[in-house]
């Protein structure tokens, strides 16, 4: 609000005008309502030009604004709106209200209600909630996330990550990836900066352009994708690339799959060890005695299917290294045994750990993960699919808002987990205050 002077639409409204309930239909059909009218209290005003308090009714007009709904029916308040004129400098003028949005049929309070809403249901049920059109919270998206770009792109942010997500195929069957860059600077949450669609070289130098403060980055979080890698090189000259741990993880457990696939066993036990895959990708230390005493029945049935399977444990182990130092030490080992065991999957995964080497080991450095972008990736896949695709541009005022909810309620959280320390600590304190022993009166 300008001023701050008004809290809400209601109370705005019951100074300034007076109320008149013109139609309630809880019931109606085709569409239930609610029709209050409200006509202005004060009628003459301060010219806003030449401060002259003379002026009169030049025009009487109306105005239909959207305020929700009250138990499920659709509030609509019909505004007499007053066109006023000066007698000294002719200038003719509406009063403007707080409460109400310039340009837009719906009160701040609806506004606010859209945008807390926004990325947890479908854009046409908060429509219907609201009594509007989709197309009008498509555009009220749209708006949002273009402000809230602005913002973001101002931020001194020290962490990135970035990554893409796969949105199925357009009408050529090409693939669609969008691509997001997100903050992780702050460990409990990973904000969104950008997202836009296609993830070639060129565009995310365009768009990692587009950041104010590309010099305060410390460190960004990328998969193995040669140009997420040139281009950070390019655009974040200070930044250190971390690869992700998990995309590392990841092409080990394809590679184990491989093996597992082209074992020379029966068929019988390949269809039992297809349907106990898992058991091969799961840490050693998660297993349970009777998942271990399966899993040693089929690495006995091929030695390279054994000896892939330690390779991709060590690698596990490789990450809870306490140090660079350690960590190095831990790979040159890892590496031994690579080449002794003669597996070609194994080989293979040596190479490319080899070819990102030092980006893998700045993961020891910086201690970053791809981990928070990968959950809002799901995220951005369950947004698209309430808003029925409705466009990358409301799509990503969608995550703007979902973003800014969590925020809200997990600062409420921590607030309520504080206020209990608080009042536990007096609680504690209370009862172990020395109580005042009563002292004798004089005789």
């Amino acid at each position: 609000m300008p001023n701050n002077e008004y809290t809400t639409f209601f109370h705005e409204m019951q100074e300034k005008f007076r109320w008149e309930v013109m139609l309630y239909f809880p019931l109606g059909f085709p569409n239930p309502m609610l029709l209050i009218l409200l006509t202005p209290r004060r009628l003459y005003h301060v010219c806003e030009k030449c401060g002259c308090r003379c002026s009169y009714i030049h025009e009487h007009d109306s105005r239909t604004i959207k305020g929700g709904t009250i138990l499920g029916v659709p509030v609509l308040f019909e505004m007499e709106t007053i066109r006023y004129k000066c007698c000294r400098c002719n200038v003719t003028y509406f009063e403007n209200y707080d409460c109400i949005t310039d340009g837009h049929p719906t009160t701040t309070d609806t506004e606010n209600y859209i945008i807390w809403q926004l990325g947890s249901q479908p854009l046409s049920h908060i429509a219907e909630q609201i009594g509007v059109s989709t197309q009008t919270i498509v555009n009220r998206a749209i708006a949002y996330g273009r402000a809230e770009r602005r913002a973001m792109l101002k931020g001194r942010y020290s962490y990135l990550s970035m990554d893409e997500i796969f949105m199925g195929r357009d009408k050529d069957n090409n693939e669609v990836y969008y691509w997001a860059l997100n903050d992780i600077s702050v460990s409990w949450k990973a904000n969104n900066i950008i997202l836009d669609v296609g993830r070639t070289k060129d565009k995310v130098i365009e768009r990692l352009k587009l950041l104010e403060h590309p010099d305060r980055v410390k460190a960004v979080s990328i998969d193995m994708w040669e140009p997420y890698r040139d281009a950070v090189i390019l655009v974040l000259p200070n930044a250190a690339i971390v690869v992700d741990r998990f995309h590392v993880i990841q092409n080990a457990e394809k590679r184990m799959n491989d093996v597992r696939k082209r074992s020379s066993c029966s068929k019988k036990d390949k269809e039992a060890m297809k349907e106990d895959a898992k058991l091969f990708l799961k840490s050693f230390y998660k297993l349970n005695y009777a998942e271990l005493k399966r899993l040693e029945g089929y690495l006995k049935l091929d030695p390279q299917i054994e000896s892939m399977y330690y390779i991709v444990q060590d690698l596990l182990e490789f990450y809870f290294a306490r140090g660079y130092d350690e960590a190095l030490e831990f790979l040159c080992v890892w590496e031994s045994r690579v080449f002794k065991s003669g597996v070609e999957e194994a080989v293979s995964l040596y190479k490319m750990v080899y070819n990102w080497l030092p980006y893998i080991m700045n993961f020891f450095i910086y201690r970053i993960t791809n981990g928070k972008t990968e959950g809002k990736n799901n995220l951005i896949r369950q947004i698209s699919s309430m808003g029925f695709h409705y466009g990358q541009a409301s799509l990503q005022g969608c995550l703007y808002a979902h973003d800014r909810r969590q925020e809200y309620i997990k600062w409420k959280k921590h607030q309520k987990r504080k206020e209990m320390a608080e009042e536990k600590l007096h609680k504690t304190r209370s009862a172990e205050a020395p109580k005042d022993k009563p002292t004798k009166s004089a005789a």
